[in-house]
């Protein structure tokens, strides 16, 4: 891993104390059981370095590709902050958004946590060091958001670093509500050249009590590149956490989920869907902590894999001393098209209280046969047919997203060819 030039005014003082971490930590390997299934091979091409400002232009095949999001925009470009493609003119009441250079210089003790609970690997590292800008968005007590807030990070690997890092902190104040859509696109060639590179992306979620958020990630970068996202929640008393991610693009695409239940009866709400072809590999990683009681979590990922890719789904349900009342549930259902295809699912629990309900499956299938003849004797062509099955089987995982312009990108990305 190539650290770049030291940073010589870190945004937060976590960020230089990294900056040796970087080095002096190694990549994850195989034996790393996380990590097992990831390309190791073009991990370690990555490159990080400082972002450098003012933001690079984006190519226009880059910019069409971004959703049509009605609300306030954000976007990071090379892990900088870009004032010219945002939209942030009238927000609403209640809704407070900066950079996170901007948070880090007027109040930096808003900063720490996500600075400083990065994880221990070297990626994780990076990111503290080198994603020193993104977003920082804050609701006020008691303000319910009507329109989502839309957040776009684009890689475009440059000749200095190919990996940008960048961070999003979004914070709920009581009994307040919000929407929040990330959107991760890039551009995955160089002087007309495919090249290896990247983001890596970390977000960093409070809830205060009785708060509620849903969350909507949209991962689709090139072919060529590779998307580590890690996602931080935490959650007092009372409080909802609605995720949704779809995992589209990548060579590897990878999104790890981290949610701490803090408070009495919070809510957690995991859904996903990864959909893999050519030699993609897409790993969902999950972890939820029931650390109070009463509380309620479900996980339900879906993913459909052809040609020779490869799915990840690691699910984990941890419940702690004193979570007594816990109600969590997982499951994992998955179709393969391809004989070649190939899909790791794997729970862990860990359940260390009382009068707790908790369980788990995981599915795997092909498309069914018989329908698929039902369909070609009405007379629907064959490719028509297998496509409307797994578009089938894929929109569950869309049926709770209320933003019509997401579920149209989703279903139109489905069905795109390689890039």
């Amino acid at each position: 891993m190539t650290a770049g030039s030291i940073i010589t005014s870190p945004a937060h003082p976590a960020s230089l104390a990294a900056l040796d971490r970087v080095g002096a930590l190694e990549l994850p390997s195989k034996r790393d059981e996380a990590w097992r299934y990831a390309p190791h091979a073009k991990l370690s091409q990555l490159s990080f370095g400082p972002s450098v400002s003012p933001a690079p232009p984006v190519p226009d095949d880059v910019e069409r590709q971004i959703p049509v999001i009605e609300g306030p925009t954000i976007v990071i470009v090379n892990g900088v902050f870009d004032p010219t493609r945002s939209n942030l003119d009238e927000l609403p009441p209640g809704l407070s958004v900066s950079t996170l250079t901007e948070m880090a210089t007027r109040e930096p003790e808003r900063l720490d946590r996500h600075f400083r609970s990065a994880g221990d690997d070297a990626f994780a590292a990076a990111n503290v060091a080198f994603g020193t800008d993104g977003a920082v968005i804050t609701v006020g007590e008691g303000h319910q958001l009507d329109a989502p807030i839309h957040i776009v990070d684009i890689s475009l690997p440059d000749e200095t670093h190919n990996t940008s890092c960048a961070g999003v902190v979004v914070d709920l104040g009581p009994a307040s509500s919000a929407t929040v859509v990330e959107t991760r696109i890039g551009g995955g060639s160089r002087h007309g050249q495919a090249v290896v590179g990247g983001s890596n992306i970390r977000t960093t979620i409070t809830l205060a009590a009785n708060a509620s958020l849903e969350h909507i990630v949209l991962q689709d970068l090139p072919r060529s590149q590779i998307q580590l996202g890690a996602i931080g929640v935490t959650q007092a008393a009372g409080s909802e956490f609605l995720g949704r991610s779809f995992n589209i693009g990548a060579c590897f695409g990878r999104l790890a989920y981290h949610v701490e239940q803090v408070g009495d009866g919070a809510r957690t709400e995991l859904s996903g869907l990864f959909f893999g072809r050519g030699e993609q590999v897409l790993d969902q990683q999950i972890t939820v902590v029931h650390g109070a009681k009463d509380g309620v979590s479900t996980q339900s990922f879906r993913g459909v894999l052809d040609d020779d890719s490869v799915g990840v789904f690691h699910g984990g349900i941890d419940v702690r001393p004193g979570a007594d009342g816990t109600d969590a549930t997982q499951s994992n259902a998955n179709l393969l098209l391809s004989n070649r295809a190939e899909i790791n699912t794997q729970p862990r629990l860990e359940i260390l209280a009382d009068a707790v309900a908790c369980k788990h499956g995981a599915t795997v299938g092909q498309l069914d046969e018989t329908a698929l003849y039902y369909m070609r004797t009405r007379g629907i062509p064959a490719d028509e047919a297998r496509r409307l099955l797994i578009n089938a089987f894929a929109d569950q995982t869309l049926e709770g997203v209320g933003i019509e312009s997401v579920r149209d990108w989703v279903i139109q990305r489905l069905g795109h060819t390689d890039d």
